[in-house]
C-alpha cells in the first residue's frame, strides 16, 4: 500500500476500533508508513477528528445507510468516517473529500464499495443537522456531542444545562498548553522564543508560568523543547503541581506521576535542592518519567516503580506528596476522545474509588506532621473529587482542607472540600484539586 496520509489515518481508525488506545494505534501507524512533517500532521488531523465527531458523523451517515454502519466492513466504515470528517471539521472540499474516499476502496482492496462510498458521502457531506429529530434528550447529547450513552446520561444528571458544552469544548482555546522551565526564562521570554522561531501563536496561560502556543508540527520536535526549555502539560494539570507549594530542600513524593508533567514542574520548584521521589505502578511509564527528567537535566529526582495503594518502606517520609490519582478522565474529553464512548459500569467505578482511597491511605500515612497532600484528578465526577476528599477527612481527622496560596483562574468552583475546573467555566480541562494540611 502506497503510503499516503488518508491511508494511514484509515489504517489506524480501523486498528483503534479493535485495540483501543488512540495515541498507541495512531503512532505506531504513522510509523510503519513513514510519514513526517505536513503527512504526518494531516493524517493525525483526520484519526483525532473521527474520534471526537464521531457520534455525530454516524448519525450522519446512517440517514443514509438503511442497514447501518454496523453491517459494512471496517475499511469502508472508517473511509466514510474519514471523508465525512475531513468535509465537514477539516475544510476539505466535498469533492476532494469524495473522490479521495473513493480511491481509499481501491487502495484497502474494497472497490466493489466504491459506488456506494461515493452515494453515501455526496449526500452526507450535504446533510443539515438543524433539522434532525431525537428521541430524547440523551440521543440529543450522544450525537451533537458525540458521546456514548453511559458519558450523556452522566453529564445529564451532573452537568444539565452544561452537557453539550462540555462535550464540544476544545480544551486551552485550542492551543497546546506548554509549561516553561522557570530555572532557564519565563513565560514571557518563552513566548518570544517560539514566536522567533516561526510558532504559529504564543502567549501566557491563565495558571503562572504557563504558555498557550500552536505549532505546525509536534512541540517535541521544536529545538527549545530538546533543550528542556519546557514540557507539554494542560494548565489544570500545571495548577495542581502549583498547589503541592514544594520548596528547595524539601522531600517530596509524586505518588502516581507518569508520564511525568508534574514531577518536572515540582522538581523546577525545587531547584535542584531536595529529593523528589516520582512513583508509578507500570514500569514501562516509570521509563517515560526517566526520560522526561533526563532531557530536563534534573539530577535530585528518582523515578521508580510504585504500588500506591500499599506501603513501600523504600519511600521515606514527605514534605510534601501530590496524589494525581487515577480516574474515569471525564474532564479531558476534548484530549482524549475516545474516554466519550467509555462505558461507566457500577462495579469499575466502585472499584476505582476503592483504589483511589487506598491511595489517599497510603499517602497519610507517608506525609510528615504539618505536611502539605494534594489530591488531583481529571474527572467531573463528584464521588471521585468531592465526596472522596470528604471520606478521607472523615478516616483522617488529623488533616484538614488548606487554601493554596496559587491564585485559581476565574470560574473554578472553590468549596468546603477542594477546587473545581469545568471546562465551560474555566476555558481548561476539567479537573479537580484539592490541598490538606496534616496537623498531627
Amino acid at each position: 500500500m502506497a503510503a499516503n496520509p488518508r491511508a494511514a489515518a484509515v489504517a489506524a481508525l480501523v486498528r483503534q476500533e479493535q485495540d483501543g488506545f488512540s495515541n498507541l494505534v495512531l503512532d505506531a501507524e504513522l510509523r510503519r508508513q513513514k510519514l513526517e512533517g505536513r503527512d504526518k500532521a494531516f493524517a493525525g488531523a483526520i484519526f483525532y477528528t473521527v474520534l471526537e465527531h464521531q457520534g455525530t458523523l454516524d448519525f450522519i451517515l446512517e440517514q443514509f445507510l438503511p442497514k447501518g454502519l454496523a453491517r459494512l466492513d471496517p475499511q469502508v466504515r472508517e473511509i466514510l468516517r474519514a471523508a465525512l470528517a475531513q468535509a465537514r471539521y477539516m475544510q476539505v472540499p466535498v469533492s476532494a473529500a469524495v473522490n479521495e474516499a473513493v480511491k481509499l476502496t481501491r487502495t484497502f482492496k474494497k472497490a466493489s464499495a466504491s459506488g456506494l462510498v461515493n452515494a453515501v458521502l455526496r449526500k452526507a457531506c450535504n446533510y443539515d443537522l438543524e433539522t434532525a429529530r431525537f428521541r430524547n434528550e440523551t440521543q440529543r447529547l450522544m450525537v451533537l456531542g458525540s458521546a456514548g450513552q453511559d458519558v450523556a446520561e452522566f453529564l445529564r444528571t451532573h452537568y444539565p444545562e452544561e452537557a453539550l458544552g462540555i462535550l464540544t469544548h476544545t480544551a486551552d482555546g485550542g492551543c497546546t498548553s506548554l509549561r516553561v522551565n522557570c530555572l532557564k526564562m519565563d513565560a514571557a521570554a518563552l513566548c518570544e522564543k517560539l514566536l522567533e522561531s516561526g510558532v504559529k501563536s504564543a502567549q501566557p496561560g491563565l495558571v503562572p508560568g504557563s504558555v498557550l502556543a500552536k505549532f505546525e508540527g509536534s512541540p517535541a520536535d521544536h529545538p527549545l523543547f530538546k533543550e528542556g526549555c519546557f514540557h507539554v502539560e494542560g494548565q489544570a494539570s500545571q495548577l495542581a503541581a502549583l498547589c503541592v507549594e514544594a520548596k528547595p530542600g524539601d522531600t517530596v513524593i509524586d505518588l502516581c506521576a507518569a508520564p511525568g508533567g508534574k514531577t518536572l514542574l515540582l522538581a523546577e520548584e525545587m531547584q535542584g535542592q531536595g529529593a523528589l521521589y516520582s512513583c508509578d505502578v507500570a514500569e514501562h511509564r516509570v521509563g517515560l518519567i526517566r526520560s522526561a527528567v533526563e532531557r530536563m537535566g534534573f539530577a535530585h529526582v528518582t523515578a521508580l516503580c510504585n504500588d500506591a495503594t500499599r506501603p513501600n518502606p523504600e519511600l521515606p517520609a514527605a514534605d510534601r506528596i501530590l496524589v494525581d490519582a487515577p480516574c474515569s478522565g471525564l474532564g479531558i474529553l476534548a484530549k482524549k476522545p475516545d474516554i466519550r464512548y467509555k462505558t461507566l459500569e457500577k462495579a469499575r467505578h466502585d472499584e476505582l474509588l476503592a483504589t483511589q482511597s487506598s491511595i489517599l491511605d497510603t499517602a497519610a500515612a507517608l506525609l510528615k506532621a504539618g505536611g502539605r497532600l494534594v489530591y488531583s484528578t481529571c474527572t467531573i465526577d463528584p464521588a471521585e473529587n468531592e465526596e472522596q476528599v470528604a471520606a478521607f477527612l472523615a478516616r483522617h481527622p488529623e488533616f484538614r482542607v488548606v487554601r493554596p496560596a496559587v491564585a485559581f483562574p476565574d470560574g473554578m468552583t472553590v468549596g468546603e472540600h477542594g477546587a473545581l475546573s469545568v471546562p465551560t467555566r474555566t476555558g481548561m480541562d476539567g479537573f479537580f484539586l484539592c490541598a490538606m494540611q496534616k496537623t498531627q
